[in-house]
């Protein structure tokens, strides 16, 4: 878990920042041009942002001390009769808008994660994904959807996603990816302790200093 220290950072720390990307539109562009150059170095992902409609998202931003952007990831709430991403995304594939229908709201997805490659020997992935569960919380989600490919659904089932075998494998974005729906409860999380920390932190501000921890070798 990242060392949170708002009043004192510390060389290698960053800044997190929760909005509403239509109310903050610089820090929305900063998130989607990561976003897009983060994708451009795997094959095939740079289709997924064709589902992306920034305006409806909150997003969790990380920043170094020169404004440059080393990681951020998306809630959407789900209203209705506007898609979800995931629906977007995998709705000619499987029956993912019927699922959505029927279960438990206040419904969010959370969606978009990139990390900058300076910062991909870090828990920066995991600090997003933990801060955006403390978002999700704040905007009364009861239930969570998403969906995510074999090289990060271990992430994502570490917060407690569990997968929705019903509606299948999806070569998505494209055949070199197999991607499934998962479902996750943002209140009953195996991480739930930097959950409850980043829900802390950022009550007391929409911005918060941390150091993101190496990864183990």
């Amino acid at each position: 878990m990242p060392t949170i220290s708002p009043s004192s950072p510390v060389p290698s720390s960053l800044t997190l920042e929760a909005f509403c990307a239509a109310e903050r539109p610089d820090l929305a562009e900063l998130y989607c041009l990561g976003q897009v150059d983060s994708y451009r170095r795997h094959p095939g992902c740079v289709a997924a942002l064709w589902t992306v409609h920034i305006a409806e998202a909150f997003v969790v931003l990380a920043r170094a001390h020169d404004g440059t952007a080393a990681g951020g990831m998306r809630v959407h709430l789900h209203r209705p009769g506007t898609p979800l991403p995931v629906e977007r995304a995998l709705g000619e594939s499987c029956p993912i808008g019927q699922a959505v229908a029927r279960a438990r709201g206040p419904l969010v997805e959370l969606c978009g994660t990139w990390v900058a490659a300076a910062w991909r020997r870090t828990d920066l992935a995991a600090t997003l994904t933990a801060a955006t569960l403390a978002v999700a919380r704040a905007l009364g989600a009861a239930q969570i959807v998403g969906c995510a490919h074999q090289h990060v659904l271990d992430l994502y089932r570490r917060f407690g996603a569990v997968v929705d075998h019903e509606l299948g494998l999806h070569p998505y974005p494209d055949a070199r990816y197999q991607t499934c729906v998962f479902w996750a409860d943002p209140f009953a999380c195996p991480e739930a302790q930097a959950v409850d920390t980043w829900a802390e932190a950022l009550r007391n501000g929409p911005c918060v200093e941390f150091a993101p921890l190496p990864l183990a070798a």
